[in-house]
């Protein structure tokens, strides 16, 4: 059986904001763990997650929820610098050399979205095939317009758009859409050919708020624990 979904969960050790962050317990459960169930749950056909990381404890830890760990990424490959493409390359590297063909796609996975849901990722892969498209990214809706954005060059508030009125009222602003980093799908020629997870084809996927949270801070980390908290409580 050909294996057509390659996902990718990418935790690298050596968070500085929330020192592993990737393993801290959220209610009761390590980050990644999240994740993991979610995709157990989607209950995909012809896929295969591993987890990529740098570090043999967090390596452990995955195993321990269910992933499948085949390999330790190399320093290189885990800086702060390092970019999304560069983990999805070395993963992909490593596939083609154990099964000597690529898959179709490849999700991105990122542990710091722990709400993304099963129907979420089973919703991305519908969307890639029956839209044909190259790419989907989950998105967030910002009510904002670029006459509500702006830069402070000089101390002072400059509208990237000075060609329109600064619009206030929420009713009359058309939303704009940025990517949340809880989903990235793309056909893996597209990421071989383009190199990006920005293809001309992408489509969007938005969620809401929830699912959209990435949890960068404290704060963040604060939010995702007053919603498990509260879920619970209801």
């Amino acid at each position: 059986m050909l294996i057509k979904t390659f996902i990718i969960i990418p935790a690298r050790s050596g968070s500085k904001g929330i020192p592993d962050k990737n393993i801290k317990l959220l209610a009761g459960k390590p980050l990644i763990a999240w994740t993991a169930q979610a995709i157990q749950a989607a209950q995909l056909e012809n896929a295969l997650a591993i987890l990529s990381t740098d570090s043999i404890r967090y390596a452990d830890v995955g195993r321990e929820v269910g992933l499948f760990v085949p390999f330790i990424r190399p320093t290189d490959y885990a800086q702060d610098t390092t970019s999304a493409l560069t983990v999805i390359e070395h993963a992909l590297q490593w596939f083609h050399q154990t099964y000597h063909y690529y898959p179709e796609q490849v999700m991105l996975l990122q542990p710091t979205s722990p709400f993304r849901s099963a129907t979420i990722i089973r919703q991305a892969l519908a969307m890639l095939q029956t839209f044909q498209a190259d790419s989907v990214i989950g998105c967030k809706a910002i009510h904002r317009d670029l006459s509500t954005l702006f830069k402070c060059d000089d101390g002072f508030l400059r509208p990237l758009n000075t060609e329109v009125t600064t619009q206030t009222r929420r009713q009359d602003i058309a939303p704009l859409l940025t990517p949340n980093g809880a989903m990235y799908v793309c056909k893996t020629s597209v990421i071989q050919e383009k190199r990006s997870l920005y293809a001309e084809r992408t489509l969007p996927l938005i969620m809401d708020e929830i699912m959209s949270l990435d949890i960068d801070t404290e704060t963040d980390w604060a939010i995702a624990e007053a919603f498990v908290q509260a879920t619970l409580a209801g």
